[in-house]
C-alpha cells in the first residue's frame, strides 16, 4: 500500500504497507495520538471502535466503528470488525486522515501514465 498525504504536493507516507499497517499509518500521521481500538457488547451484537487515543492524554476519539453480530470468539469477531475498517480506509479515508491510500499496483500504474504523458 502507498499512503499519500492529501496536504500539498502528493507525499508518499508510507509504502510497501499491509491494510492493518496503512490503518496504523494513517490514524498515527500527524502525531495527533496513539491509535486504538476499543469494544463492548451490545445485546447479541459487539461494538467496534477505532481511533487514536491523544498524546497529551485526554478521552479517546473515535474514527469511525462497526457493529458485528457477537460470537464466543472475542479474536474473530475483532478480525471481522478490522475487515470493515480496512474496506472503509480504502474507500472513504477521510473517515481516518486527510490522505488517501492506494494500492501498489495503482499507484505504479499512475506512476507510469504520469511518466507516459511527459
Amino acid at each position: 500500500m502507498f499512503i499519500e498525504n492529501a496536504e500539498g504536493r502528493e507525499e508518499v507516507v508510507a509504502r510497501g504497507v499491509s491494510l492493518p499497517g496503512a490503518l496504523v499509518v494513517a490514524l498515527a500521521h500527524g502525531g495527533k495520538g496513539k491509535p486504538a481500538i476499543v469494544y463492548s457488547d451490545l445485546g447479541s451484537q459487539r461494538c467496534f471502535a477505532i481511533g487514536r487515543r491523544p498524546i497529551a492524554g485526554g478521552p479517546f476519539e473515535c474514527a469511525t466503528y462497526t457493529l458485528v453480530q457477537r460470537s464466543d470468539n472475542a479474536g474473530r469477531d475483532a478480525d471481522r470488525a478490522f475487515e470493515v475498517f480496512e474496506q472503509i480506509l480504502l474507500q472513504h479515508p477521510h473517515e481516518f486522515w486527510n490522505g488517501r491510500v492506494v494500492t501498489d499496483e495503482e499507484y505504479q500504474r499512475r506512476q507510469h501514465d504520469q511518466e507516459s504523458a511527459t
